[in-house]
């Protein structure tokens, strides 16, 4: 936990810049259109940074999710002293098992936590608290992103790095090739790409619509709708 507090820091402060200048929030509304929302869950919400562009400046409910006991009170005392009036929450839950009754959000963001999940119960717990028509926004770290890692730590003579790329690379390739996620010590983070998510999602009634305004190959960025009932 004290490890993660140096992030919790620098993200309370890039928030309190957000909210002098609106103009960094911008892509986040525009990737959700026109869609009418009215409840909107973060998944690995950290300090709920997401949750002021896409439901406290729209005046609509936003619910918080994170496993850290740490980001979740620093999100809590951070909304209580400089956005009162939110109407937000922050709940400790895990991604696999969410506290919700189905079809509960209109929307549901999700920015590169699913590495770290069970990723075919947290896409199925996903689905099943999104409305039909909901949209799901995820960012995910792609095989790039660890093949970077691998080769910064080659180069730079960083163990950790090498070490971490190579163990994530391996459990990824495995979750590809065997279409089970791998979960045991030094295995349990996996990377993605959109074959993956394609298989994942559809299974659940969701597609991948587009890639999200910012975006980019490393962590690509996805607009995910789930599929009306027919």
């Amino acid at each position: 936990m004290a490890e993660d507090e140096p992030y919790y820091i620098a993200t309370r402060e890039n928030l309190l810049r957000d909210l002098r200048d609106y103009s960094g929030v911008k892509p986040p509304l525009e990737d959700v259109g026109a869609l009418r929302i009215e409840r909107v869950l973060d998944l690995g919400c950290g300090i709920g940074q997401a949750l002021f562009p896409l439901a406290v400046r729209r005046g609509v409910f936003g619910v918080g999710v994170d496993i850290s006991a740490l980001g979740l009170r620093m999100g809590r005392e951070f909304y209580a002293r400089h956005l009162p009036d939110a109407r937000v929450a922050f709940i400790r839950a895990g991604a696999e098992s969410l506290p919700f009754a189905a079809d509960s959000f209109d929307l549901v963001h999700c920015s590169l936590a699913l590495p770290y999940t069970r990723n075919a119960r947290a896409i199925a717990e996903v689905a099943r608290v999104l409305r039909p028509g909901g949209l799901f926004h995820l960012k995910v770290h792609h095989a790039r992103y660890y093949l970077h890692e691998l080769l910064r730590g080659l180069t730079a003579g960083d163990l950790s790095s090498l070490i971490h790329g190579g163990r994530v690379l391996t459990a990824g390739t495995l979750y590809h090739l065997a279409r089970r996620q791998p979960w045991m010590w030094l295995l349990n983070e996996s990377y993605q790409t959109r074959w993956l998510l394609r298989r994942e999602l559809a299974k659940h009634g969701m597609d991948i619509e587009r890639e999200q305004v910012k975006t980019n190959p490393l962590t690509p960025a996805f607009v995910i709708r789930k599929r009306q009932l027919a």
